[in-house]
């Protein structure tokens, strides 16, 4: 296909669309390249640049949409950030009820824990207090397991 040295493609963009892909537009511009100029590099059809700065909501396939990010030396996301993946919105997390009676055994033996004298206690004393502190949790871990609410 032969264009017209006169054709828009031809031409530098000078003036951003009204309508459409501002990013790409003033990306082409950075470049210095002309809407031909970047297809032939792609090896597509002019008018298919054309299309993906001019109409709103135009996105080339991925394969393209990667190599116009690489020629224009920028991301796809910068130019086109409707292709971003969505992230996943972390979920708050379940409040699962825990027994008073569970609750005032783990802080127990947190603080027995916590306020051992290292320095004095007995082999004896710090396996106890560990094994205590061990089955709380466990039973936290669990009770939080059953809810679905652990990963």
């Amino acid at each position: 296909m032969t264009i017209a040295p006169e054709s828009p493609m031809n031409l530098p963009v000078a003036v951003a669309p009204v309508e459409g892909n501002l990013r790409l537009a003033a990306a082409i511009v950075e470049a210095d390249l002309t809407y031909a100029e970047l297809a032939e590099q792609l090896q597509v059809d002019p008018k298919t640049v054309e299309r993906w700065v001019n109409e709103p909501g135009r996105r080339p396939y991925a394969r393209h949409a990667h190599a116009v990010a690489r020629v224009l030396g920028t991301t796809v996301w910068d130019l086109w950030p409707a292709m971003r993946p969505k992230e996943l919105t972390p979920q708050a997390p379940s409040v699962v009820p825990v027994p008073p009676v569970l609750l005032a055994a783990a802080r127990d033996a947190l603080s027995r824990v916590e306020n051992l004298d290292l320095g004095t206690a007995s082999p004896t004393a710090m396996a106890m207090h560990l094994g205590s502190l061990s089955a709380a949790l466990r039973t936290v871990l669990d009770l939080v397991d059953v809810s679905g609410v652990a990963g």
